[in-house]
């Protein structure tokens, strides 16, 4: 069993104080696997750190669509944001990649709505919805809406939303098999032998001075 981490942030986001060095040593210090570097706007940290680190670095991206919020996974060019999350999808899918919404329903944040989620996944273009996310105390979603949602062949994480290095692999999703591809993690997390970890754990960003690069 492989614990992944599919949600996590670098500095290359702008409001995460984690420099690259900072994030290998915390994930070294882990008991992850796989994870995921999905920085707001910029794939170039997950670029980096996957030089570093090797296949076990999914490249990703956080973006804001009209709907709400959106992750792109195994992808290797920039999604613009402003997109219709229709749209958005549909440019995840023309790279090979997973389309996943992060902290659906969190109305503290820009986060999507549980409607506009399900007409994602109506339509075919939705993989993964984030059920558990460190930054909340409780799941994101309710009983009845997860019945409905893998009534459409969508499937779960439960992800830290790391943006300090401490928080790496607060919450985890367990894999029955290493994914090596997109297709490979999709497979995982169907698979009923796929376990999801939630830990409410949002430490404060110490913010000191440091360079932060523009992307």
């Amino acid at each position: 069993m492989f614990r992944a981490d599919l949600h996590t942030h670098t500095m290359y986001s702008g409001d995460s104080s984690t420099t690259l060095e900072e994030f290998c040593n915390a994930f070294s210090a882990s008991e992850l696997a796989l994870i995921a570097v999905t920085d707001h706007l910029t794939i170039k940290g997950a670029q980096l750190l996957q030089e570093r680190l090797g296949e076990c670095v999914v490249v990703g991206q956080e973006f804001r669509v009209k709907e709400g919020e959106m992750i792109g996974l195994y992808i290797h060019e920039r999604v613009p944001p402003g997109l219709t999350g229709v749209e958005a999808a549909r440019r995840i899918r023309e790279q090979g990649g997973l389309t996943y919404i992060p902290h659906p329903n969190d109305q503290r944040r820009t986060s999507m709505a549980f409607e506009s989620v399900v007409a994602l996944a109506e339509k075919g273009l939705l993989d993964i919805v984030e059920l558990g996310n460190s930054k909340l105390p409780q799941l994101t979603l309710s009983h009845d809406e997860r019945q409905l949602l893998l009534g459409a062949g969508v499937s779960f994480s439960s992800s830290s939303d790391a943006h300090v290095p401490q928080a790496l692999g607060s919450s985890y999703t367990t894999l029955p098999l290493l994914p090596l591809s997109a297709s490979d993690l999709r497979k995982a997390l169907m698979d009923p032998a796929c376990r999801l970890s939630h830990s409410h754990f949002d430490p404060p960003r110490p913010w000191k001075a440091r360079i932060v690069p523009s992307s």
